[in-house]
Formats: structure tokens, C-alpha cells, sequence
């Protein structure tokens, strides 16, 4: 799996099949009498076939005046069969609506229930799932909607339900067989809209509900597919969900369903600690709105940091004034240029690296960087170890928050206005950089919670001084 998540940057090499080595020693012992002539082995990979199906799916044009919202919602109608008008939608082959951002294709979303009980499981790589709803864990179960849900008796929702039960059956398998569920006590609850990335733009969830009635039957349920791993109930009356254990879409759910399971406050993980105990640079790293000033803010003011803005010393190697003196698209584009020259990301850290020398303290802050390499870079460059913070908040949450950091009033700037900047290819690489975090900060609630979340990290590292 670290193969897999970080390619080439892995620590580890496979040599074989089932044999693995790391990447450091492999020159030194390829040739060894030991080792033999040690080379990598690219293994090749199993993936599910291309789909055949034909799925439901949506044009902008139609949908434009209902999904005006971004998580779950009903918009200006009041019902999500409002969507099930055989007007609005079309079939066409899933391989060409999978490309196209213009339309939206129809996904079911079923929670499964018992009393305060839900049924949750680890979707795994070995399918056709969209990438951010694999490898963590999830509370819906569903997929597509398929012209081969359209029948006779499932005009009346274009086939959603039979979809949902078709889902349900497949994935999941109970002592007695496959579920035999019902369609019409399949609950709607809403309707689930996601700009917030390139997936997620070109899908729409109608999220359901499944009340088990007679839990004996349901109480150990198994997988169904290779797909899903790990199923297991969740009693929401006793268990504090914490939401980074959950992808987005779940994330979503929880919120709007269980808000009495959340952890109701920010929260953050600790990696690594030892490289904030002596003299160190620490970088603070994010997707826009996620809260990196007010956590740099903290670090000046709460741990005596010294602040160095790479946006401010990109500025002045591109020429052009920094952000908000320009404006943020023409400086994202400028960047973006800058960035992807070769020796971009080595100039950048170079002239960051100049700076720590020049401030030439022993902790020092540097915000804003975007690309691994540049952090790669800096690490080489710096006279001092470099720590990673990474700040991670759900998009609906950046939204707010860079309404408020930027000044913006609510006839200024609408979510599809903000993703356009969120998801800009100069930062697309800086959600990878989580994984070589030294500290993670969660971020789901916003500026006032998120402040408190900050001092208890930066009391249990040991760098709080006031």
C-alpha cells in the first residue's frame, strides 16, 4: 500500500513477486554476491473491468436550477423524487458520462439502521468506486443507477430504489442469504451535492435509509463483493464519531444525521514530535480556507514563531504583487507557470531557504507552500530540520472560512466561484502533502473551535511558551 500511495517516493521497492526491499540500499546491494542483480518489479495491477452499463445521469442545463447547494440539501424543491421526471434526465454509456463535467450522474447512497445502530464498512481498491470513496471508512452503501433499474414498476423513480436494493443485495451478505429488502421502505432523506472536486462534480447521491426491523438477521452481516471490507455496526448512542475516520460523503451524512455522535470540536493527530524539540523550520500546509493563517497566527503568537510567507517570496520571484494586492486566479496561473518549470520548485526553496538563513531563529514558521517537490527541496536546502503541519478542512468548511479571511460578503462569491479556486491545478498537489505530515488538524466546525484545537496541539508537542 505505501507502494501504491506513493510511487516512485516510496520508501520501499518491490525486487519480485511478494519480495520487497528499500529504495535507499537497492544500488548499494543490487550487484552484491548476496543479493544478486536486484532491479524493481513493476507487479501489475488488478483492477475491475470497465463497466458496459448505461447510467442515469443529468444534464447541466436542467440540474443548474436545482443544485444550487453544496452537502445535502433539497434546494428549492421540496422532495428529492422532484429529480425523477423522465424530462430532466438521459442514459448513455458510463465510460463517456465518467469524462464529461457537464452532466451529473445519479448515485444511491443507502444508510443502513437499527435503532440508533449503523452499519459501516471500508470500501477497498478493487472496484470501479470513484477514488474518494475508497480506503476509508463509509456509511453508505449504493452506486450507480442503471437503465437495467428501469422497469415496468420503477417508472414512478426512474429506478432509484430498485437500484438501492440491487446495491444492498449485491454487497452485502447475511447467515440466510442475500438481503431481501423492500423498495418501498426504503427511506429518501435528500440529496447529496458535491462540487468540491473533479469526481464529485460529475455526481449526485440520493441518500436513503434502510431500517432493519429484525436485527437477529442482520447482526452479523458479511461482504457481498471484494469491495467492501470491514462491515461493522456503529451504536451513534454510544460511540463519539470522530470524522477523519470518515470519507467525505459520510462525513456529510454524519453531520446531517447523527450531529449528537460528532465529536463536536476540531481535532488533530501527532505523527512525529521530535522535530519540533530543537531548533526547527515548520511548514504549515493546507487547500485554500482551511485555516493556515489563523494557524500560523498561533504559532507567532502562542510559540514565539517567526513568520516567512512563501506566497510573498513567490511574489517577488514572479514579479507581481502577492495576494490580495492581485488577484488570486492571475496569480494562481502565474504560479502555476512557475512551478512547473524544472527547476521551479528548487528555485522557490532556495530563496526560502535564504530567508530562514537571513531570520536565523529557532522556530521559524513558513506558510503556504503547494507542491512536494518544493517541500522535498526545502528540506535539502534548509539550515534547520523542517516539520509538516498539515490543516485539514472539509470544503464546505474552507468555504465559509475564506469568505470570512478574504472579506467577501454573500452576494460576493458563491461555492462554485470559490472551487473553481480551490480545485486550480497549481493546487491540486497540496492535498498529498498529508502524508508526510509531522502533525494533522482537523478543521470541521470552523474559526472558533478550530483556535482552541490549535492551542491543545501546540501544549501536547511542547511548543507552547504563552
Amino acid at each position: 500500500m505505501e507502494i501504491l500511495r506513493n510511487g516512485d517516493s516510496s520508501k520501499f521497492v518491490r525486487v519480485a513477486a511478494g519480495k520487497f526491499f528499500l529504495r535507499d540500499l537497492l544500488e548499494q546491494h543490487r550487484r552484491s554476491e548476496v543479493h544478486g542483480n536486484l532491479a524493481v518489479y513493476t507487479a501489475p495491477r488488478r483492477t475491475a473491468p470497465p463497466s458496459s452499463e448505461r447510467v442515469l445521469a443529468i444534464h447541466r442545463d436542467k440540474y443548474g436550477p436545482f443544485l444550487d447547494f453544496q452537502g445535502i440539501g433539497m434546494g428549492p424543491f421540496k422532495s428529492p423524487e422532484n429529480l425523477f421526471d423522465r424530462n430532466l434526465v438521459t442514459y448513455l454509456p458510463r465510460t463517456e458520462a465518467e469524462i464529461r463535467d457537464d452532466l451529473k450522474q445519479f448515485i444511491t447512497y443507502t444508510i443502513v439502521q437499527h435503532e440508533t445502530k449503523i452499519l459501516s464498512f471500508v470500501r477497498g481498491q478493487y472496484n470501479r468506486a470513484a477514488s474518494f470513496l475508497r480506503g476509508a471508512t463509509c456509511v453508505g452503501f449504493g452506486g450507480h443507477v442503471t437503465d437495467l433499474d428501469l422497469s415496468l414498476f420503477t417508472q414512478r423513480d426512474l429506478g432509484v430504489r430498485a437500484s438501492a436494493v440491487r446495491e444492498l443485495s449485491e454487497e452485502i451478505t447475511l447467515p440466510n442469504g442475500r438481503p431481501q429488502i423492500d423498495p418501498d421502505k426504503l427511506e429518501l432523506l435528500g440529496v447529496l451535492n458535491d462540487n468540491s472536486s473533479s469526481v464529485g462534480i460529475r455526481h449526485l447521491a440520493i441518500v436513503m435509509r434502510y431500517w432493519v426491523e429484525d436485527f437477529s438477521k442482520w447482526e452479523q452481516p458479511q461482504r457481498g463483493e471484494v469491495s467492501i471490507n470491514r462491515l461493522r455496526w456503529i451504536d451513534t448512542s454510544r460511540e463519539p464519531l470522530n470524522l477523519s475516520d470518515f470519507e467525505y460523503w459520510s462525513q456529510l451524512c454524519i453531520k446531517e444525521y447523527f450531529p449528537q455522535a460528532l465529536r463536536t470540536v476540531p481535532s488533530y493527530r501527532v505523527q512525529r514530535r521530535s522535530v519540533f524539540r530543537n531548533k526547527h523550520v515548520t511548514c504549515v500546509v493546507g487547500a485554500i480556507g482551511s485555516g493556515k493563517s489563523a494557524t500560523t497566527k498561533a504559532l507567532i503568537e502562542h510559540a514565539g514563531y517567526k513568520q516567512i510567507n512563501s506566497g510573498r517570496v513567490l511574489a517577488h520571484l514572479l514579479g507581481i504583487a502577492p495576494v490580495p494586492q492581485s488577484d488570486r486566479a492571475t496569480f494562481q496561473k502565474a504560479a502555476l507557470k512557475f512551478i512547473s518549470e524544472p527547476d521551479g520548485p528548487k528555485v522557490l526553496a532556495a530563496a526560502l531557504a535564504k530567508d530562514i538563513q537571513l531570520v536565523d531563529h529557532d522556530r521559524i514558521v513558513v506558510d503556504g507552500i503547494r507542491h512536494p517537490e518544493t517541500l522535498s527541496e526545502l528540506r535539502d536546502l534548509s539550515p534547520s530540520p523542517v516539520a509538516l503541519i498539515y490543516v485539514y478542512t472539509p470544503p464546505d468548511v474552507a468555504f465559509e472560512m475564506f469568505r470570512m479571511r478574504e472579506d467577501y460578503g454573500y452576494d460576493k462569491i458563491d461555492f462554485d466561484a470559490f472551487i473553481e479556486l480551490y480545485n486550480a491545478p497549481v493546487e491540486g498537489q497540496v492535498r498529498y502533502l498529508i502524508q508526510d505530515a509531522d502533525v494533522i488538524l482537523y478543521n470541521w466546525i470552523g474559526l472558533s473551535e478550530y483556535e482552541k484545537t490549535i492551542d491543545e496541539m501546540l501544549t501536547k508537542v511542547g511548543l507552547k511558551t504563552c
